[in-house]
């Protein structure tokens, strides 16, 4: 997601935003996904004394590593499309200046004066 919110920041589309983020994240995630599957992969083709324990521990954590990068490189782009295009971004109405608000916040950022400002209080 901090992918695709420097990328709204620089002024693309909120789909062009996710869509660069996930083709930037897609290896460094079926890297990690893979390693850890792999090392996995003999518990759940575990043989021996104990085995069952093994597999069954192997074949869950398994399926849940599979599903959870499945959802990683699927859902999280597409919710994050669905709920920054959903969430609408406030602004004062009474404010002239045209600062740039996030749609990840509710409030206004400080900037850097308003912090020094307040940090000396």
């Amino acid at each position: 997601m901090e992918f695709a919110a420097q990328k709204l920041e620089q002024g693309k589309s909120v789909f062009d935003a996710a869509l660069e983020a996930a083709s930037l994240r897609l290896r460094p995630i079926l890297m990690t996904s893979f390693a850890f599957i792999l090392g996995v992969l003999p518990l759940a083709i575990a043989a021996g004394p104990g085995a069952a324990a093994r597999q069954s521990m192997g074949t869950g954590v398994l399926g849940g590593m599979m599903m959870a990068t499945f959802i990683a490189i699927i859902f999280v782009p597409v919710y994050f499309t669905w709920f920054v295009s959903k969430k609408p971004v406030r602004r004062d109405e009474d404010d002239d200046d045209e600062e740039y608000v996030s749609p990840f916040l509710s409030h206004k950022e400080k900037t850097t004066d308003e912090a020094d400002n307040s940090s000396k209080s």
